[in-house]
């Protein structure tokens, strides 16, 4: 697979609602997937989640992937080299833990996932990215 397609989008969604339920007691959060060029396939809010991750959680699957790595390394990286996230010129990055990109079976980014509104977003953004060829 060289691109994120929609059928693996939804169980990358599902997935994540499941891992949620069963290992972090449900609670209410937004899931997002994009394509390799930062398009969203998937987004899903679950009842309750907080409104900014409307927002914040597609733009965590989007900086992951046009960066390349998860938004944790980004974030790591903003502070490591003391750079403003708008050195970037991109008004959609953000620099905070819970964008992880999506790779295929030959270690190529098809796409991102952003998981939102959990203390728990970057923990819950790997285990969803590392499950795709599992699906």
């Amino acid at each position: 697979m060289e691109n994120m397609t929609l059928e693996l989008a939804k169980k990358l969604g599902a997935y994540a609602e499941n891992l949620v339920a069963k290992e972090y007691g449900a609670k209410p959060f937004s899931v997002a997937i994009c394509d390799k060029d930062g398009f969203m396939v998937l987004f899903n809010k679950l009842d309750g989640a907080k409104l900014l991750t409307i927002k914040l959680t597609p733009n965590k699957a989007y900086t992951a992937v046009r960066m390349g790595v998860s938004t944790a390394d980004f974030l790591k990286r903003l502070q490591t080299d003391n750079l403003n996230i708008s050195y970037f010129a991109d008004e959609n990055f953000v620099g905070m833990p819970g964008g992880v990109p999506v790779l295929n079976a030959q270690q190529q980014i098809i796409g991102a996932v952003g998981i939102g509104g959990l203390k728990e977003d970057g923990e819950v953004a790997l285990k969803v990215a590392a499950a795709a060829n599992s699906l």
